[in-house]
């Protein structure tokens, strides 16, 4: 394999609301992220936690997902853009980087409920 057939690194976040009607995106359709921190799969589960959770409940559909939407979109939006940042910072390093404090960010992020 040379280097031009190295695979490339993508990432999505899609801007709110990540459903239409009773459709709703989750995981990589709705915010992927490279692998920096570890995270796709998990942010993917934590989406179906939490859809889980609010559609267990009682009320209007579209209700619901709003509500998924205010507990989800600026924890993955944090990821996505946190794991770029690694990536940046692995391709491209500065002085001011600061690695270990971005992955300790994000662990306490992941650690706090959803």
């Amino acid at each position: 394999m040379t280097l031009n057939e190295l695979p490339t690194l993508e990432m999505l976040l899609l801007p709110e609301p990540w459903y239409r009607g009773r459709i709703v995106l989750i995981g990589d359709a709705a915010h992927a992220t490279t692998p920096h921190l570890g995270q796709g799969s998990a942010q993917a589960v934590e989406d179906a936690v939490v859809l889980g959770e609010l559609l267990s409940a009682s009320g209007r559909v579209e209700t619901l997902l709003e509500k998924f939407m205010q507990r989800r979109f600026e924890r993955c939006r944090f990821i996505v853009e946190s794991s770029l940042q690694l990536g940046e910072w692995e391709q491209h390093p500065v002085p001011t980087a600061d690695p270990v404090g971005l992955t300790a960010r994000m662990l306490e992020t992941v650690a706090a409920p959803i």
